[in-house]
């Protein structure tokens, strides 16, 4: 995942907090990159989080100590339910102390069609760093599976699950209502700091962290470039030029045309695919297939 530099610490260190909530956990290297600040920066930020939260630094990996929130905190579950999805595109409706004495954070989100059940024996799971098993149903067929739980994650009002599946020995998506019979596994996680990287990596449920990325150059008019700011055409989306006329070129990294031809398509006219080719003759391969068959439609 990429992010863009944070105006001030405190913005970087709340962001932190929230991902460190969702179950992500962090190589400070890596994620000096991400912020585009120092490594010395982000263990200054990890040291002053955990004066309040308690954290866990095995092998250069920070993560939460799960083991002490589970036992300070009998409403872990419900926070992690209410900070999870590692991009947190919901309305944040209040950030507040929950409780003044240990200082803890708490993110009071809206989060809809979010199997409640599931989620918290999801989340109990992830704290005890424990396997899981379910069966999953995909296309009408079943299958069990047995997997090391990573994260959950929300995109376009579904809720997945990002996990190590030991069918194949990959990092997966399972869409979480999909999933029945679920069931805890008393046997721990066998999770690597490379596993841990590839699931953070993901930015779709269309992405892959094994296949290659694309380089995507866009040109958003005038009209709409302020909402793009805001509002981003993808999760890796970077301005690399703003215009005179208040355009912009934006650029994004993809390994699946799905993960941003949906958003194109919601905002044409206003956003342009510079590059690559095979993009933006895809896109008006699709838009004079739709042109042929509404005028058939009409004639009909």
């Amino acid at each position: 995942m990429t992010y863009q530099k944070q105006k001030t610490p405190i913005h970087r260190i709340l962001d932190i907090v929230r991902r460190l909530y969702a179950g992500e956990r962090f190589d400070a290297k890596v994620l000096s990159i991400e912020y585009g600040v120092s490594s010395r920066t982000i263990y200054r930020d990890m040291h002053k989080i955990n004066q309040d939260i308690p954290l866990q630094n095995h092998n250069g990996i920070w993560s939460l100590d799960r083991s002490k929130l589970s036992k300070t905190d009998n409403t872990l579950n419900h926070m992690l339910l209410s900070s999870f999805a590692q991009n947190l595109e919901l309305e944040v409706e209040c950030l507040e102390r929950s409780n003044l004495s240990s200082k803890k954070i708490a993110f009071a989100i809206e989060y809809k069609k979010m199997p409640k059940k599931l989620g918290e024996a999801l989340a109990s799971s992830m704290m005890n760093d424990e396997k899981c098993g379910f069966v999953y149903v995909k296309s009408k067929v079943s299958s069990k599976r047995v997997v090391d739980p990573i994260k959950i994650y929300t995109e376009n009002g579904r809720w997945y699950l990002i996990a190590r599946d030991y069918k194949d020995d990959r990092i997966k998506y399972f869409n979480l209502e999909k999933i029945r019979h679920f069931k805890r596994v008393k046997e721990k996680q066998t999770l690597t700091p490379k596993m841990i990287a590839q699931a953070n990596s993901l930015k779709s449920i269309w992405s892959s962290s094994d296949q290659v990325r694309y380089r995507v150059l866009l040109y958003v008019k005038p009209k709409i470039a302020e909402y793009i700011k805001d509002i981003k055409l993808h999760k890796s989306q970077i301005i690399e030029d703003e215009h005179h006329d208040g355009g912009l070129e934006v650029h994004c990294e993809i390994t699946h045309k799905l993960e941003l031809l949906p958003q194109i398509k919601y905002w044409l006219p206003g956003v342009y695919i510079i590059e690559p080719k095979w993009l933006r003759d895809e896109l008006m391969g699709e838009l004079e297939m739709y042109q042929k068959e509404d005028k058939q439609l009409q004639y009909e």
